[in-house]
């Protein structure tokens, strides 16, 4: 590049040099020859010049014979240069040693002359920085317009594909024999059958096959009706810490729950205190109107906890329950949606979620093909409301909130759907643990929900609902994470006082239940612990006289006040069935809860 641009341009350039060395040469200081020769000579006289008006060294010189040349000529000193006037001025009036004449056949020169000769000074331009800069910047201007067609352009970067592969089943052509072979077959041949031998039959307990033993590991789980009642619920208390107590804390609730039963099969959560005989003092704890359907399917799984099965008997208990399974399957729509009004109502999956648990609870029962379609297409539903984080929100809509505490009673759902022969989606149970190990950590502490109302919330009430979500899901009861979890909501036992403080301390009879079943799979230590603290403050609240006897008050807070005395009572029987309603899933792996592993 630096010898193209020589090459063009090497005129200009040299042009440009010569002008700056003569720039150069102008504006430095004459040279001691120059000075001296327009120095105007001084006569003897004390520097006056001669009447012809030349000085008097010039004449002298003229008179007196040249001079030989001198081989070497000292400098004479610096002087400033002045005007020819003000050197003849200076002459004239200062006295000075006399000047030697001028060397014979150089012209005179005039003292007085009004400007430098051109033989010692060149003319200079008028403006010689103007024209350098007009210079400099044409050339510029023509290297500007020289150098786009000059420099090659860039190459274009080289173009990507993208590929997209689909793969589609290959569908096989299987070959189709056009001309079968015929198969002969021989003759049937008569045979002859040996006399049959009577065999004594040994006797048979039937209760004992009716209701096999609640620790034998092995028999069949498909059902636990058979663990609800007869000999195998007594041997249940008994191995899990029941008692009378507790059996007479059930039976008082279920004939509440009978008593103020409308005549439709459901429980009003605001007009249950019509059916009280005495108006003057009927009871109260009235909840939301709204939750009706997930009220009546609370009531429902007490009924079916005690063992009480849709058309069973005309015990009025399993009346109650068959009037109750019938109004959820009428309030079920085109969708599979449960809810309080099938046309108009919201959908709500607190209240879906617990009606799907009892309908599938109920179809591990019976053998009524109507609930176990119905109980299919609720749980089809439930996994459609699914959020894309795994979790389950208020509505099925897309909010991209999931909350543990809605998405622990669709769990309770799909266990029993499993329960009763009816298996989730694989997507739909892979979602979920990924949600379940994002919302609980390595210690079991739990997370309300991860965006909304109660985003980030922790607390040991919803560490309850995780350990349960958890082990339903098929989770080690005796892993660290569960162990963890289950000894800290050991720690926190129920306290009845605290459930104003609900912010603080979340106490209530929901978490009493969720900590209850929980700690009740897990077994061990934590259980005993647990257990006698929970009948200990939770049996004396059951009221015993009056209208209201039988039920529990509800909590004095929000969660009390939204479900109401019915909410309130059925969850205060499920509480006291857990020891007979289900396996502990730790016996039904055959992990033996022994002082070595607590």
């Amino acid at each position: 590049m630096r010898r193209f641009f020589r090459r063009v341009f090497g005129k200009e350039l040299e042009g440009i040099r010569r002008l700056l060395r003569f720039l150069r040469k102008g504006s430095a200081p004459p040279s001691a020859a120059v000075q001296k020769r327009i120095r105007p000579a001084q006569n003897d006289s004390g520097g006056r010049s001669s009447a012809s008006g030349q000085p008097a060294a010039i004449k002298r010189a003229s008179k007196s014979p040249p001079r030989p040349p001198r081989t070497r000529r000292k400098t004479p000193p610096l002087v400033p240069h002045t005007s020819p006037r003000s050197s003849s001025t200076q002459s004239s009036s200062t006295p000075g040693p006399k000047r030697a004449a001028s060397a014979p056949g150089r012209p005179k020169i005039r003292a007085d002359r009004s400007g430098p000769l051109d033989r010692e000074i060149a003319p200079s331009p008028s403006d010689p920085f103007t024209s350098v800069v007009a210079s400099v910047v044409l050339h510029l201007a023509l290297l500007l317009l020289l150098v786009p067609l000059l420099i090659p352009e860039a190459p274009e970067p080289p173009k990507t594909w993208s590929v997209v592969v689909t793969l589609e089943p290959k569908e096989i052509n299987r070959a189709k024999d056009p001309l079968p072979t015929a198969v002969v077959e021989p003759a049937p041949q008569p045979i002859v059958e040996p006399e049959p031998v009577e065999e004594p039959i040994a006797p048979v307990d039937l209760e004992a096959v009716a209701d096999p033993p609640a620790s034998e590991f092995g028999t069949l789980q498909g059902s636990e009706g058979s663990r609800r009642s007869g000999t195998a619920r007594q041997q249940s208390l008994v191995q899990h810490g029941g008692n009378a107590a507790t059996e007479s804390a059930v039976r008082a609730g279920l004939e509440w729950l009978l008593r103020h039963q409308d005549s439709d099969g459901s429980w009003s959560p605001d007009q249950f205190h019509k059916h009280c005989p005495d108006q003057t003092r009927r009871c109260s704890g009235v909840g939301y109107r709204e939750h009706r359907a997930g009220i009546t399917a609370l009531s429902l799984l007490a009924l079916l906890g005690d063992g009480h099965l849709p058309q069973q008997s005309e015990n009025a208990l399993d009346v109650a329950a068959d009037e109750a399974l019938r109004w959820l399957l009428r309030h079920q729509d085109e969708s599979g949606c449960i809810r309080t009004d099938p046309v108009n109502g919201t959908r709500n999956l607190y209240d879906h979620g617990i009606a799907t648990f009892a309908l599938c609870e109920a179809a591990q029962w019976t053998t009524d093909a109507t609930i176990e379609r119905a109980a299919r297409l609720a749980l089809s539903f439930l996994a459609s409301s699914q959020q894309a984080g795994g979790g389950w929100d208020y509505t099925p809509g897309i909010s991209l909130r999931n909350d543990l505490s809605i998405t622990g009673w669709q769990l309770l759902a799909i266990h029993a759907g499993i329960e009763a022969g009816i298996l989730p989606q694989m997507k739909t149970i892979t979602s979920i643990e990924r949600y379940l190990d994002r919302a609980i950590d390595d210690d079991g502490r739990s997370t309300y929900s991860d965006r909304g109302r109660g985003r980030g919330r922790k607390g040991i009430g919803i560490d309850a609902v995780g350990l349960l979500s958890m082990l339903t899901l098929g989770h080690s009861p005796i892993s660290h994470r569960s162990l963890e979890s289950a000894r800290r909501i050991a720690d926190h036992p129920p306290r009845p006082e605290l459930r104003q403080e609900w912010d603080q301390h979340p106490q209530s009879m929901y978490y009493w239940y969720t900590a209850t079943l929980a700690l009740f799979h897990v077994g061990g230590e934590p259980w005993k612990r647990w257990n006698e603290q929970l009948q200990r403050k939770v049996l004396p609240l059951q009221r015993n006289s009056t209208q209201a006897a039988g039920s529990w008050d509800p909590d004095p807070n929000w969660i009390g006040a939204a479900g109401g005395r019915v909410a309130q009572t059925a969850l205060g029987v499920l509480t006291f069935e857990s020891y007979f309603r289900y396996t502990p899933i730790h016996l039904r792996l055959g992990i033996a809860r022994t002082p070595r592993d607590r």
